[in-house]
């Protein structure tokens, strides 16, 4: 109950009473005479106490107690009972030697920030803005505000991914509105807590594959966390956390690899070096997949041998095309390029191409137009996979090989820079994307 009225002016006799317990807190108020009280403890420890008028006896949750044969003729008590907590008995008297078993309430903290005020947060936070096409800004935005259900989070490291936002950024099929915020790789500490959350505590670090862009501060739902769209990890003690900013395109290509229901022993040819495609070829190869790359850049094949890719050939003209044959047919094709190469995978002609009977197309860049000619698609009954984002499991599991060393993200990595030098980095993903590989970018004050 949360009020008692009239407990001074009611009451009852009390002769003596039995030795009980009960799942709740109990108080007596002492009306009138005298009385001796005991209790024995969730220790087993006995303790008398006497009783008169104007007493107030307060018993804990599961403490034995009653008052035998030593009560006043007009011994007259009131009184009530405590916190009833989720399970307990109904109120009346119990006995441990029949339920076997000693009750106790515990103290349990909910976190909340109802009347938190965090003065060494700023009032605004930097934040990647595309402001018209071809060109960025770094801008100022208030952060953002904590609702229930969600985590304040403070941007350690944030990744570029380099195909999506150069498409964003010059004006492709995932672009041409501005203003807009790139970016679905970051890594954030934890700082606050808003109501009902209790998976997650202040201080913890997080890699976010959400679209909560490349900014200093932002505040994630964590209120289902086994939903497979929650795209929040916990990173393990030991991982970097530089290479943890690429866990959105390695989870991409993870996802890639999924869908293509790729097997040991099948022969898989990814075509583009970006890091979804470099990524995408380590996937194969730790499903069991023998692994041909094709790239025009040399030096991105070599980082692809270094991470275990077993073929790799430089597609500079036919004659690279035909040596790429000669390597096939491939059962699964990963087209991680944006390129248009279709009829150069699917062929130009009937019974033409690279891949096998029934073999599978997988893509994945972004582009406005998918064409490829329909005779030699026909012949060969070919399936065009689309893959989009990722979801909960592929991160875990490429969290997994990463920590077992399957999967490696530091050949990959080729510039950390502050996020003050953002706009030379997005210079050169307008100009010269080929010379951009994995970015991280820090935001360290």
């Amino acid at each position: 109950m949360a009020l008692h009225k009239g407990l001074l002016n009611s009451g009852f006799h009390l002769a003596e009473c039995e030795k009980h317990f009960h799942d709740h807190d109990e108080t007596w108020i002492i009306l009138k005479g005298k009385g001796i009280g005991f209790w024995i403890n969730h220790t087993g420890n006995r303790e008398e106490f006497e009783l008169e008028a104007g007493d107030v006896w307060m018993i804990p949750a599961g403490y034995e107690h009653g008052s035998v044969d030593c009560n006043s003729d007009d011994f007259n008590i009131a009184a009530f009972n405590g916190t009833y907590a989720p399970g307990a008995h109904k109120p009346k008297h119990y006995y441990i030697e029949e339920e076997g078993y000693i009750s106790t309430l515990q103290l349990a903290k909910i976190p909340t920030s109802r009347y938190s005020k965090n003065s060494k947060l700023p009032e605004f936070m930097r934040v990647v803005v595309f402001v018209e096409e071809g060109k960025m800004k770094l801008q100022t935005k208030p952060l953002p505000e904590l609702t229930t259900g969600h985590i304040l989070c403070k941007t350690l490291f944030s990744g570029l991914t380099n195909g999506t936002e150069r498409n964003s950024l010059m004006g492709g099929n995932y672009g041409g509105k501005y203003p807009t915020q790139p970016g679905y790789q970051n890594v954030a500490r934890v700082i606050a807590l808003g109501e009902n959350v209790t998976d997650y505590k202040v201080g913890e670090v997080i890699f976010s594959g959400g679209h909560h862009k490349h900014a200093g501060y932002f505040t994630p739902d964590v209120s289902c966390p086994n939903d497979p769209n929650n795209l929040i990890l916990k990173l393990p003690e030991g991982l970097n956390l530089k290479w943890s900013c690429m866990f959105g395109m390695a989870s991409v290509a993870m996802h890639d690899v999924k869908r293509s229901e790729i097997g040991l022993g099948d022969r898989a040819l990814v075509v583009g070096a970006g890091s979804v495609g470099l990524f995408t070829a380590q996937i194969a190869h730790a499903a069991g997949a023998r692994v041909t790359k094709g790239y025009y850049n040399p030096p991105r094949l070599e980082i692809a041998k270094s991470t275990g890719v077993q073929s790799t050939v430089t597609i500079k003209d036919d004659s690279d095309r035909d040596r790429i044959r000669s390597t096939g047919p491939y059962d699964v094709v990963f087209e991680d390029s944006g390129a248009p190469v279709l009829d150069r995978i699917i062929g130009d002609d009937w019974g033409k191409g690279l891949i096998t009977h029934r073999g599978k197309i997988i893509i994945i860049a972004g582009r406005f137009d998918v064409t490829y000619h329909f005779n030699a698609g026909q012949s060969h009954e070919a399936t065009l996979l689309h893959a989009s984002h990722f979801n909960q499991s592929d991160l875990r599991e490429l969290c997994r090989l990463v920590m077992e060393g399957i999967i490696q993200v530091e050949p990959i990595i080729r510039d950390v820079v502050p996020i003050e030098q953002a706009h030379a980095i997005y210079d050169r993903l307008r100009d010269d994307p080929s010379s951009l590989l994995g970015t991280v970018f820090d935001w360290s004050d």
